[in-house]
């Protein structure tokens, strides 16, 4: 936040709403002293990136959203190009940046649609073996605008009208794949989703999901929930039940061992780790079927 309250407002007109997703630390009373020039919202809970980035989206004005991350740090020249950009590129729906942490370490905030040659690590480090030379022109760093399939929503801006076209962000997720899926339902309406090669911001990505093994063991098998709910929400029949079958027996089986390790091990912090991923894997498989859905407990769709 203090890197947006530094903007000069010359090149653009903004403002900034910054929503809390009932975090309980005691500090949203702090915050709102300290940037009296931004608007604060408090969540009704803890309600998952999709619900904290759509009560942002329906209390703003302005013509262009930009949502952003609270472990990320924009530049307003970053913000001026990409609003010059996604303003002369008619065709693009959504536009990201590059991005990289203090260190400088160059991330890489986009990827494939989720398909059976994409699933896993495995799978798509032998696709991309495959696809080398044409992944190589489709996402050359010389290009000043390349095409992914989906950028991070750790940095995305779309305009107001075709966010409410797309009907927001989706709150079946509670955390991560709500990117992907957003940009899958603008590919599909016909839309582009692109990153701009020569802007970059700063991300120091996990800061608040790597405090301890169990919130780490949370949030690891959150990613995973979330590409079941994603599968659910685009693939249908034999195609579905095939790649859920694909995820669930490369998780069962490639974690198996180091979450059994973790048990006589619980001292070991990545071990240990692993076998409350494994815990918390086994009890929502379980629950699946009774339950009726793959969403996570977590979701704000679920509890209602």
């Amino acid at each position: 936040m203090e890197a947006l309250k530094n903007f000069s407002g010359e090149e653009f007109s903004f403002e900034v709403n910054v929503v809390d997703n009932c975090s309980n630390d005691g500090k949203l009373e702090a915050f709102q002293q300290r940037f009296p020039e931004f608007r604060f919202h408090l969540n009704s809970g803890n309600n998952g990136f999709s619900s904290g980035c759509n009560l942002g989206a329906k209390v703003s004005t302005g013509e262009y959203f930009l949502f952003l991350n609270p472990d990320t740090v924009a530049s307003e020249e970053a913000v001026k190009e990409l609003l010059a950009t996604i303003r002369r590129e008619a065709p693009i729906t959504i536009l990201s940046c590059g991005q990289k942490n203090s260190n400088g370490r160059e991330e890489r905030p986009f990827g494939f649609f989720p398909t059976l040659f994409t699933l896993s690590g495995i799978l798509r480090a032998v696709y991309r073996k495959v696809k080398k030379n044409e992944l190589a022109a489709r996402f050359s760093s010389e290009k000043k605008i390349i095409y992914p399939d989906w950028v991070s929503g750790s940095v995305v801006m779309i305009s107001k009208q075709q966010f409410e076209e797309l009907g927001g962000w989706n709150d079946d997720y509670w955390l991560y794949y709500e990117d992907v899926d957003l940009c899958k339902r603008a590919t599909d309406a016909g839309g582009k989703v692109a990153l701009h090669n020569r802007v970059s911001i700063i991300h120091n990505h996990g800061g608040a999901t790597r405090i301890n093994p169990r919130v780490t063991a949370l949030t690891k098998s959150e990613v995973i929930i979330s590409r079941h709910v994603y599968l659910s929400r685009h693939y249908r029949g034999l195609s579905a039940a095939g790649l859920h079958f694909v995820v669930m027996t490369g998780v069962l089986l490639g974690k198996l061992v180091p979450a059994i390790f973790g048990l006589p091990f619980f001292f070991v912090r990545r071990l240990n780790q692993y076998t409350h991923l494994y815990r918390r894997l086994l009890a929502y498989y379980f629950l699946v079927p009774f339950r009726g859905t793959w969403l996570s407990l977590r979701s704000v769709n679920y509890k209602k």
